[in-house]
């Protein structure tokens, strides 16, 4: 009962101390966006002639041209400081009538001053290309994106773990020199390029696994079953996890190799437990303690790797979704994603710390 009040509290300090790291990004991700060249006038009405008045008007509509500060403040806490009356007189001044009452989602009809309340309220504002909101394209790709991370992630771990602790029994063997030498090459392949040279062989040559995709066309528009559509998830999730199942069957096969020369496991040797005993039951757990250093990081990787991975498998992932954002430069689109991301990674790095505790009991959190 101790342990989980000092785990809840931990937990909550950690929340707290986030408070500051996520305004942090926010303020200097918006920061980089808004230095970004280029007009989306231009990309989104196809009219790079048009005419300076209208593109004003329009840049107005999208509110791309107020101050750096009006539109981070927008977006962070809403429209409804803007509404304020700073002469008494009753009527809200023209300058912050033109910034709330906007035709942002393309309906024809300007919206109400107060209508957006900031991604702080859950509102991360309309989508300038598919006119609909954020948070509703962003839930539609999240499902797809964490099949594939998952999936991703237990690869890694089912086939790296093994791999590194049967590397550090066997030190010096074939079994650990040919892994070696592939964690080297997984490491070293970039993902795009192994994807695409798998694509080539496994689904256009040997026509094994389909080309791209999450699933087949259906006459509803929804995928079929998780297992009637595994076929589609092997490649995209073995390139993903490539990296991350390299890096555990590394650090396990270091940090296993430490703790086989430890005086218990000659103890337990002398117990005469089993080899496999000693190696999965009293060594394995021990040697976890640094792989739980990786998963905060292995976890921003998968979402950051799944832009590229979503990108050449054509998977309808948030990567995927990103992709197309930044290049059409839809920015609400974009932002939204890299708010969750971050939460996703600030959320990692305190998983991270919690396996600790789990794994070994000795350190505490006080």
């Amino acid at each position: 009962m101790k342990l989980v009040i000092c785990m809840i509290k931990y937990i909550i300090r950690r929340l707290v101390q986030s408070i500051p790291i996520f305004f942090g990004i926010t303020l200097l991700s918006y920061f980089l966006l808004w230095l970004a060249p280029g007009d989306p006038i231009i990309r989104l009405y196809f009219a790079p002639n048009i005419k300076a008045e209208r593109r004003a008007e329009l840049r107005a509509q999208l509110g791309v041209d107020d101050p750096f500060h009006i539109q981070y403040l927008r977006w962070l806490i809403g429209d409804d400081w803007l509404r304020w009356d700073s002469d008494g007189d009753g009527i809200a001044d023209q300058a912050f009538e033109l910034f709330t009452q906007l035709d942002t989602n393309g309906d024809g009809k300007p919206e109400p001053p107060g209508s957006n309340y900031g991604i702080l309220r859950g509102d991360f504002g309309n989508s300038f290309v598919r006119k609909k909101p954020v948070m509703e394209i962003i839930a539609s790709a999240i499902p797809a994106t964490l099949e594939l991370s998952i999936a991703a992630l237990l690869f890694a771990m089912v086939v790296g773990i093994p791999v590194g602790v049967i590397s550090a029994t066997k030190k010096g063997s074939i079994f650990d020199n040919v892994s070696r030498v592939l964690a080297v090459l997984l490491n070293a392949i970039p993902d795009f390029w192994l994807g695409l040279i798998l694509l080539l062989v496994i689904a256009v040559l040997l026509g094994l696994v389909p080309l791209g995709g999450r699933c087949g066309l259906t006459l509803t528009g929804e995928c079929p079953p998780f297992l009637q559509r595994l076929q589609y998830l092997i490649l995209p999730a073995f390139v993903l996890s490539g990296s991350n199942m390299a890096s555990f069957s590394r650090y396990l096969r270091t940090s296993t190799l430490e703790v086989l020369s430890q005086d218990y496991i000659r103890t337990a040797k002398a117990k005469g437990l089993s080899q496999r005993q000693i190696d999965f039951r009293h060594a394995l757990r021990n040697a976890l303690i640094p792989f739980a250093t990786l998963l905060g990081p292995i976890m921003t990787n998968l979402w950051a790797g799944a832009t590229v991975i979503e990108t050449v498998f054509a998977w309808p992932g948030l990567g995927r979704v990103f992709f197309n954002g930044a290049i059409q430069q839809d920015y609400p689109v974009v932002m939204g994603i890299v708010i969750i991301s971050a939460i996703a990674t600030i959320l990692g790095f305190l998983l991270s710390d919690i396996l600790y505790v789990l794994i070994d009991p000795r350190i505490r959190l006080s």
